[in-house]
C-alpha cells in the first residue's frame, strides 16, 4: 500500500542520547526505506559508533562522516550542509520520495507508509509529514506550528517536487523557502495527523533570548518580509518570549538594521513576492474569520 521507494537523509551532531530511538523507530517502519544515509556532523560523542553498529545490522543503513568548515551564525545552513553530504553519497536514486529526518525523533511503526500513501493518493502533494510533540511538564504536547508549515526535521518531498525546486537551499531558515518555493510551483504541502515525538527540543520560543530574537529579525529580511509583515509577527512573538516587549522590540530592530545595510536576501524577487502575497492572504482569512464569528446572530 502507498507509494514505493523512499530515501531518508539525517544529519546528525553529538545525538548520542536520542538516536537510538530514531534508529530503532525507523527499523521498525512496516516500510523501511531503500536507503537511510546517516551524516555524523562532526560528533564527538558516541554518535558515530552507533549509528555503525546499526549499519553492521540493516544493509540499507550507511554511515557517512562530514568534517563541517568553521561553523557561521546560520546554524541551518550548517545542518543543511550536512544534509547535502548526505544526498551526495545516496546510492540509490531510483525512489519516490526523499526524506529529511532529524536524529531526535520516535516515529509510530506505519509513519512512512501513511506518508507514501498520502504522496500516492494526491499528485498534487509535494511535501507530506506529520505533527510533532514534545514532552512538557510531563505531558506530550503539540509543539507550536503555524497551520500551514511542515516542520523541518520530518519534511518529506516527492522528488519530482525535490528536483523542481533544486533541493534543499543551505541558508539559515531552509526548510521554511524550500517549502514556500514548492508551494509557488502549485505544489501542496499535506500534514497529516501523525504524531513525531521530539525527544529533545530545539530552542523555544520562552527561551530564545534577546540575541536570538534580533537574528529572527534579520532572518524576517532575508526571507522577503517588508516592514509590515515583521511588525505583525513581532506583536505575536512577543506574545510568547520572554522578556516579552523586549524580545519584540529587538525582532524589528533585526530587521531593520538588515534593511539598512541590505545583505543578500535568501529569496529571489519573484518568490519573495509569493512570499509576502501568501501571508498576507492568511492574515486577510484570519480577519475575516474574526470577523464572522464576531457577527451578531438574529
Amino acid at each position: 500500500m502507498g507509494i514505493g521507494k523512499y530515501v531518508i537523509i539525517t544529519p546528525a551532531h553529538n545525538e548520542e542520547c536520542y538516536i537510538g530511538c530514531t534508529l530503532d523507530s525507523v527499523a521498525g517502519q512496516t516500510m523501511h526505506p531503500s536507503q537511510w544515509i546517516l551524516v555524523d556532523d562532526g560528533s564527538i560523542d558516541g554518535t558515530a559508533a552507533i549509528v555503525q553498529g546499526y549499519a553492521d545490522k540493516y544493509p540499507w543503513i550507511k554511515l557517512v562522516r562530514y568534517s563541517p568548515p568553521e561553523a557561521g551564525r546560520q546554524a541551518g545552513a550548517k545542518i543543511i550542509r550536512a544534509f547535502l553530504c548526505g544526498y551526495r553519497a545516496l546510492d540509490v536514486l531510483d525512489y519516490e520520495f526523499i526524506v529529511k529526518l532529524d536524529a531526535d525523533l520516535t516515529l509510530s511503526p506505519d509513519y512512512f507508509e501513511d506518508v507514501g500513501g498520502a504522496f500516492d493518493s494526491d499528485p498534487a502533494v509535494g511535501l507530506c509529514g506529520g505533527y510533532m510533540t514534545a514532552l512538557i511538564d510531563g505531558t506530550w504536547k503539540k509543539e507550536r506550528n503555524a497551520s500551514y508549515h511542515l516542520r523541518g526535521p520530518i519534511q518529506a518531498y516527492r522528488k519530482q517536487c525535490f528536483d523542481q525546486i533544486g533541493g534543499i537551499p543551505a541558508v539559515s531558515n531552509s526548510d521554511f523557502i524550500a517549502e514556500m518555493k514548492a508551494m509557488s510551483l502549485g505544489w501542496e504541502v499535506k500534514i497529516l495527523p501523525l504524531e513525531v515525538r521530539h525527544n529533545r527540543r530545539t530552542s523555544t520560543l520562552i527561551n530564545r533570548g534577546l540575541w536570538s530574537s534580533y537574528e529572527m529579525g534579520e532572518v524576517l529580511y532575508r526571507d522577503g518580509y517588508d516592514l509590515l509583515l515583521t511588525l505583525l509577527r513581532s506583536f505575536i512573538y512577543g506574545l510568547s518570549a520572554r522578556p516579552y516587549i523586549l524580545s519584540a522590540i529587538c525582532l524589528v530592530s533585526g530587521f531593520l538594521a538588515s534593511s539598512l545595510t541590505r545583505p543578500a536576501k535568501d529569496v529571489d524577487t519573484e518568490l519573495e513576492t509569493f512570499i509576502r502575497g501568501f501571508q498576507y492572504k492568511r492574515i486577510r482569512r484570519f480577519l475575516q474569520r474574526s470577523a464572522l464569528y464576531k457577527k451578531p446572530t438574529h
